[in-house]
Order: structure tokens, then C-alpha cells, then sequence
């Protein structure tokens, strides 16, 4: 019997560790998104999805670096 309970105890310990790491490892990694048709303008999301007005998919806002001058 005190097997039986060790044994639960174990695996109640393990799923709940491995509910609590896939619920932090859900978060965005600080990615921002838009809609490619402009539909509420330059508006981002913090999460990947659907745009509320075209329902088409958001995408990545691409890193830009900033442009240098080599012209003198």
C-alpha cells in the first residue's frame, strides 16, 4: 500500500512539473505581429493569429537594421 502511495505521489510530482513548464515555455518570446494587409494600420500583437477585421494570418514583423550613409 505505502508503494502504491510513493508511486502516485511520484507521478502527480512529475505532471505537475510538466504542466508548470509548458505553461511558461508558452509565452512569446517577444516577437510582435501584423496583419499583411495594413487593416488597422501599423497596429502589432504580442501573439501569433488571425487579424480581427480580414481574419487572414498575422506575420513576423521582420527586424529592420537601421540604413547607413556611405555616400560622402
Amino acid at each position: 500500500m505505502k508503494k502504491n502511495i510513493k508511486t502516485y505521489t511520484t507521478a502527480i510530482v512529475f505532471a505537475m512539473s510538466f504542466i508548470m513548464y509548458s505553461c511558461n515555455s508558452s509565452k512569446s518570446d517577444g516577437a510582435k505581429y501584423y496583419c499583411p494587409m495594413k487593416c488597422e494600420g501599423e497596429k502589432t500583437y504580442d501573439k501569433p493569429g488571425s487579424c480581427p477585421v480580414c481574419e487572414m494570418d498575422l506575420e513576423i514583423v521582420k527586424a529592420t537594421s537601421p540604413k547607413t550613409d556611405t555616400a560622402k
